[in-house]
């Protein structure tokens, strides 16, 4: 695992604008190196040759004394700068090497460099793994670039019409010096609907990320050519495998197993972080199965009991067998959270509504002090099983449709569901399932997308907070999400409503924020995080799999729960889907904390970014310091949706700072 950066310079093109070619491609990539440092603390290292530059710091893993990087052919017509982790790659060289290729490490990389070399780029199908690399020619002066099909590993880049930017972070692309740090309006807004990067925007102007599944062909004098060489296919309604629940079990089983298994590369010992949930507890289960040696587990307890699943998750640990670290976050800390936060924001460079970053930091921090490179994790099972509340909540929206009229539906939501859901929220929902705003809605996405109603309560709760000169230069923000969905429509006709919702999550929510945090605040502590449930075999399963043995009634993964159950310990909720939360009040918005944040959002702060308006700002904080400790469900569901308005709006305005205002280490390191 490693952080990667390039430069490729395609010759003039009319309507570029002229490139600022004051200092040298040499000083230019090393900068951008240098800001990658964390991903790969073990080396650093460039290669300029003509018109590229490859840049690469490497986190030693697979044959740690000789997989240096930027790597050469033997005849040095390629090179290559990769990150990633193939797990197939034995097989791959062993099939090479039948045919004659030679080989001087033992690395993984290498084995892309040949595999290149006789097949271009119909090589990557083969590649199974998370990866992103770039491939320079010097005999065409063509550079290749590929992403894995998920988006697991990072790739953004920079084009301007005469040269090409890449990196695994934006902050590799600002220290470059040639590009200049400018928030997306249209995408700050989208924030605040959807709370993920709509593809391939990212936040900043100019900055977007090659689409997972895809590659991407430079030619000099030409415009890059994008293909896509991956997607994922459900079947049709009627068409699913005439199959037996115990023969989907026994399948989905023995795929899962093969998955963890797979990844077990390396020459470095894999720890796990586990919680309370089947997930990360499925994953520590077959890991510490097939590990040759006792496996070490990480996981958060919290002060609050409210968010604290140490209890529960150290009985699994217990049960499985593995020795488990904790770290312990105190809603009591005597020096607060709030530079962690701006440290999580430099990693994620993109906003968040709640502060999950900072725990999931500060964990990497400890398995690295640990001296661990390597840690399983459970993402990616509710996005290819359903797990979420929303997939189960989508069927109140289901079974309301049922009923007479819009009083009965309200009447129905507030009776049956007034216990687990506050009064607003189901209000809220009546509203959105009137049949005509469902129409509406479906005729925008293809669907009914189950994560619509949740985007509502940031959507609902942010009006007025914007400057009226931002909302002018962001009117047209719609159309990011639109010119997105025109694509994946087609995708969507003639499937299952979970299946629709199930393939919307993995092209938009769970690249644009579910890898997009893990893979940053893992490697921000030079941490590689492995996800078994997102081998794309394991995907393309589940896929197969009919949405009954995915969402059972209101029974999420269920196939899942069906294996996993009898092999882990007894749980208070049966292993029921928990959010994981962490405090945001507590930690932020109280008398204590308020002087400190001032500092991010004072008017003279909120004015001088222009993004908000400074006295709708100051009373929603100053209403939030003061509010007292909500009385009742529907209290705390107001106060949460301000939470989360309100730190939205704080890690924008971090964000600003850090980039915009650059204050961040990108800009302000000198070692160049």
């Amino acid at each position: 695992m490693c952080g990667i950066c390039f430069i490729y310079r395609a010759g003039h093109h009319q309507s570029a604008e002229p490139l600022a070619q004051s200092e040298s491609s040499e000083l230019i990539i090393q900068r951008m190196v240098h800001a990658l440092i964390h991903r790969g603390p073990d080396a650093q290292n460039h290669l300029v040759r003509g018109d590229v530059a490859l840049g690469h710091t490497r986190l030693s893993i697979v044959d740690i004394r000789g997989g240096a990087q930027p790597m050469l052919s033997i005849d040095d017509r390629y090179a290559i700068v990769y990150n990633g982790e193939i797990y197939n790659y034995k097989v791959l060289r062993a099939e090479l090497e039948q045919e004659g290729a030679l080989f001087q490490t033992q690395s993984d990389t290498e084995v892309i460099l040949h595999l290149f070399q006789r097949d271009g780029a119909q090589c990557v199908p083969r590649l199974r793994g998370m990866f992103a690399f770039a491939i320079h020619d010097s005999l065409t002066n063509e550079l290749f670039v590929a992403r894995d099909r998920l988006g697991i590993k990072p790739l953004v880049y920079h084009w301007d019409g005469t040269t090409l930017y890449g990196a695994s972070e934006v902050k590799s692309l600002f220290a470059s010096g040639q590009i200049t740090p400018v928030f997306n309006p249209q995408s700050v807004r989208n924030f605040f609907s959807y709370q993920f990067n709509i593809a391939p925007h990212t936040l900043f102007a100019g900055v977007v990320e090659l689409a997972p599944g895809h590659t991407m062909t430079l030619v000099a004098g030409k415009q890059p050519q994008i293909d896509c060489y991956w997607d994922l296919e459900f079947p049709r309604e009627g068409e699913y495998e005439d199959r037996s629940e115990e023969q989907w079990l026994t399948e989905f089983d023995g795929v899962l197993q093969d998955s963890v298994r797979s990844h077990m590369i390396g020459e470095v010992p894999i720890g796990s972080y586990l919680s309370g949930g089947v997930d990360s507890a499925t994953t520590t289960y077959w890991l510490q199965q097939s590990a040759e040696q006792s496996v070490k587990a990480f996981t958060i307890r919290f002060s609050n009991s409210a968010n604290d699943e140490y209890p529960i998750t150290s009985s699994i640990a217990d049960h499985i067998g593995v020795e488990l670290h904790d770290l312990y976050m105190d809603d009591q800390r005597s020096d607060d959270y709030l530079d962690v936060l701006v440290e999580a924001m430099y990693s994620v460079e993109q906003p968040q509504r709640m502060a999950l970053d900072i725990p999931l930091l500060m964990l990497s921090e400890l398995v690295r002090k640990n001296q661990f490179k390597v840690v399983y994790t459970g993402e990616g099972a509710d996005e290819i099983l359903g797990g979420y509340d929303c997939f189960r909540q989508d069927y109140i929206r289901q079974w309301g449709n049922e009923k007479g009229g819009q009083e009965e539906r309200l009447r129905y939501y507030l009776d049956d569901f007034g216990n687990d859901f506050a009064s607003d929220y189901l209000q809220m929902l009546a509203r959105l399932h009137e049949p005509l705003q469902q129409q509406k809605v479906a005729a925008q996405f293809g669907c009914y997308p189950v994560w619509y109603d949740f985007w509502q309560i940031l959507r609902e709760g942010s009006e007025g907070i914007f400057s009226d000169d931002f909302l002018e230069h962001s009117a047209d923000h719609d159309q990011q999400m639109a010119e997105l969905i025109t694509t994946l429509k087609p995708k969507l006709e003639g499937l299952h409503p979970l299946n629709q919702s199930l393939y919307l999550e993995i092209k938009t929510r769970l690249p644009g924020w579910i890898l997009w945090r893990a893979d940053r605040l893992a490697m921000a502590n030079g941490v590689e995080a492995r996800v078994p449930f997102l081998d794309h075999k394991l995907v393309e399963l589940a896929a197969q799999v009919p949405p009954a043995l995915k969402l059972n009634g209101l029974d999420e993964k269920y196939i899942l729960r069906k294996l996993m159950l009898p092999k882990l310990p007894e749980h208070p909720t049966s292993y029921k889907k928990r959010a994981f939360y962490t405090p945001i009040r507590e930690w932020f918005f109280t008398p204590k904390n308020a002087d400190r944040l001032s500092q991010f959002l004072s008017e003279e702060k909120i004015q001088q970014a222009g993004i908000f308006n400074p006295q709708v700002v100051t009373a929603l904080l100053d209403e939030l310091v003061n509010l007292p400790t909500p009385p009742d469900g529907n209290a705390y569901y107001r106060a949460m949706r301000q939470e989360w308005v309100l730190f939205s709006i704080l890690t924008v305005q971090i964000l600003h700072d850090l980039f915009i205002n650059k204050t961040a280490r990108c800009f302000t390191d000198s070692h160049i």
